[in-house]
């Protein structure tokens, strides 16, 4: 089999429901767009957690993130690199004859093995109405390395070896700094044309919400830094979200010229994803931290290429997991038996849905102030979501109908009409972990009362949120935890 060029271009932060593919009425994103058109394109992809190193640990090996061990993005939970007894997917394409490159944001745990990984550096980009950071700054030097590349200016390449390409970009990420930079009560930038709010901004349900979300707002200090906002504070949020979308695009407009620029584009796959997302205002929260609702669970997953149909696969639960065996599928490798994901190379081309029951994404603690763990479990009609948070599960379990309650506004664990479909859902769960070896049900939950000491509602937050830099005003715990 011929064998293709592979080019992943990877974002950070980027929720599926922001782009014209997927119905967004706001924002540009014009070369993103170009990928979607004659395109695969999957409307239910599911990160396997919502969290950068764990998510990224996860599909470069094609293993959940318990068998990574790779839970957290480091500080007081510190991460081991990946253990050289599991296969990466770079190591695999290597073995192959690929030229395998890396360019960008790793925050990979070790799990990029296998790839020539370019350094990370920064170029200077300004703009007068957004506040930038690092993330910017460093997608722009990404962006200008991958045309050196591609020019052979740099790095240099053959024409006899396939190169598979990762393109990773920080942005949207640049919208977290965006909450420090207006945290609080504030007036917001002189913006016009605003995005509406999402129709789950209201969060009337919170009281029957399992204990980590009720909470979020004292497990990461995003969304305490909100807890003031307006309503048409989380506006601005959503402009200032879109618009270091569009920074993205423009950098990847870039990368897909300097492509088409080296001949190589006719024989190249491009994949379009993102690690995890973004909560884009619904239910008053930002960014992203221990829960699994669709914004920050649920990414774009988009395939281009050779041999590759022009399809809009619905409503059909896939993973970031599958990304792995699909690509070996595709180029015609032996797929590494421990693989968790599904061999998607088929759909693509057109023949068959994919064929699975449901797919699963897990959470275990961000910096290791607050440990909650949770697991959640969807499939095509039905999200299942449990926490070890508490030994009744009528408080540690979410249930949503997505078929007629597709922004998650009411938690039916407890109506008795969907008893049956839920029984269904933890039989699975149960089968899940079983199957995988997951341990989660003797994890333990260790958060201090004190991160849960205000009446709930994220705009009623008071006190200390983790992690250390909220500490400042409130005092620093000591090394249990408590102040």
């Amino acid at each position: 089999m011929e064998r293709r060029n592979i080019l992943i271009i990877l974002t950070d932060q980027l929720a599926w429901r922001a782009l014209d593919i997927y119905g967004a009425q706001y924002g540009s994103t014009p070369a993103i767009n170009s990928i979607c058109r004659g395109a695969a394109v999957f409307d239910s992809c599911y990160t396997p957690c919502p969290l950068c190193q764990p998510a990224r640990a996860s599909f470069w090996t094609g293993i959940y993130p318990h068998e990574t061990n790779v839970l957290s993005n480091g500080m007081k939970w510190p991460v081991e690199p990946v253990s050289e007894s599991i296969k990466t997917i770079g190591e695999v394409f290597r073995n192959a004859g690929y030229r395998t490159v890396h360019f960008g944001k790793k925050h990979d745990a070790g799990s990029l093995r296998g790839f020539d990984c370019a350094e990370e550096d920064q170029l200077p980009v300004e703009d007068p109405d957004w506040p930038l950071n690092n993330d910017t700054f460093k997608d722009r030097y990404t962006a200008e390395e991958i045309v050196k590349f591609w020019g052979g200016l740099k790095y240099g390449h053959d024409n006899d070896n396939p190169v598979f390409m990762i393109a990773d970009f920080v942005n949207p990420h640049n919208i977290c700094g965006y909450v420090g930079n207006y945290a609080g009560a504030h007036e917001n930038p002189a913006v016009i044309n605003l995005p509406e709010l999402p129709p789950n901004f209201e969060f009337s349900d919170i009281n029957n919400r399992p204990l980590p979300v009720q909470y979020i707002c004292c497990s990461h200090n995003r969304q305490a830094q909100a807890a003031e906002w307006t309503p048409e504070n989380y506006r601005h949020y959503l402009a200032a979200y879109y618009r270091y979308i569009n920074y993205a695009d423009s950098e990847i407009k870039k990368v897909l010229d300097a492509l088409e620029k080296s001949g190589r584009a006719k024989d190249t796959l491009i994949i379009f994803t993102s690690d995890h997302g973004d909560s884009m205002a619904s239910r008053r929260r930002v960014t992203k931290d221990v829960d699994f609702y669709d914004e920050v669970t649920r990414v774009p997953l988009v395939f281009k290429g050779p041999g590759v149909k022009d399809l809009y696969i619905k409503g059909k639960p896939v993973s970031l997991l599958d990304l792995f065996p699909t690509l070996c599928g595709y180029c015609g490798l032996a797929i590494p038996a421990e693989l968790r994901g599904k061999d998607l190379s088929n759909t693509i081309r057109g023949s068959g849905l994919p064929a699975r029951e449901y797919v699963v994404s897990q959470w275990h603690t961000e910096w290791g102030y607050t440990v909650e763990p949770g697991r959640m479990l969807v499939t095509d009609r039905y999200k299942y979501i449990k926490y070890a948070c508490a030994k009744d599960d009528s408080k540690a379990e979410e249930f949503y109908d997505l078929g007629s309650d597709p922004w998650e506004i009411t938690n039916q664990v407890s109506n008795p009409e969907y008893a049956q479909a839920l029984e269904n859902c933890r039989a699975m769960f149960r089968s899940y972990l079983e199957e995988t070896g997951d341990n989660f049900e003797n994890l333990e939950f260790c958060a201090d009362p004190m991160w849960h000491s205000h009446k709930p509602g994220y705009e009623n937050h008071e006190g200390p949120a983790a992690p250390a830099w909220s500490w400042e005003k409130y005092g620093r715990p000591g090394q249990d935890g408590k102040r």
